[in-house]
């Protein structure tokens, strides 16, 4: 993925967003996270920390969460729940060089666009509800930002056919 004049290999783009979920849900305390928390559920784009690189380049990273496919009632227990479990897949696949898949994803008319939604996912089960998040980074085409995009999916998607049938 580039960011300005410098790239960067899906590994380390799943390293920084390991990092930056950790930085701003775990490692913090719960009064700031659960203030994060609290603006992503009411819409806004949440700046989160600047990346600086040689030559004086700096990157914006701001978050955002999209909840359409969240089952149940959220609340920050069960949306840090959540992150925990990404944060724990994530680690996971990156233990072994090269095994974080990246997915692009298309706009409506099938052209890849720059979103690069991470193969790393974090289901949590509350009662009956079902839930699973996903993160994406989408970065700017005309200024030095990238915004990580928490997504809950559609966790129907994931259930596999019950066994024993053809």
């Amino acid at each position: 993925m580039a960011l300005g004049n410098s790239t960067m290999t899906y590994d380390q783009l799943g390293q920084l967003t390991a990092h930056l979920l950790h930085k701003a849900f775990i490692e913090t305390t719960r009064t700031v996270s659960k203030g994060v928390f609290r603006r992503l559920v009411d819409g806004e784009i949440v700046p989160i920390t600047q990346l600086e690189f040689e030559g004086d380049e700096t990157v914006q990273l701001n978050m955002k969460l999209h909840m359409s496919a969240y089952r149940g009632d959220i609340n920050y227990t069960r949306f840090r729940d959540g992150v925990v479990a990404l944060l724990q897949e994530l680690l996971t696949a990156l233990s072994k060089e090269g095994a974080l898949k990246t997915f692009t994803a298309n706009d409506a008319d099938g052209v890849a666009t720059n979103i690069r939604l991470l193969g790393a996912s974090g289901p949590t089960q509350h009662g009956e509800d079902i839930n699973v998040l996903m993160v994406a980074m989408t970065p700017s085409q005309s200024e030095p930002k990238i915004v990580v995009e928490l997504m809950y999916m559609d966790p129907d998607q994931f259930v596999s056919a019950k066994r024993g049938e053809s």
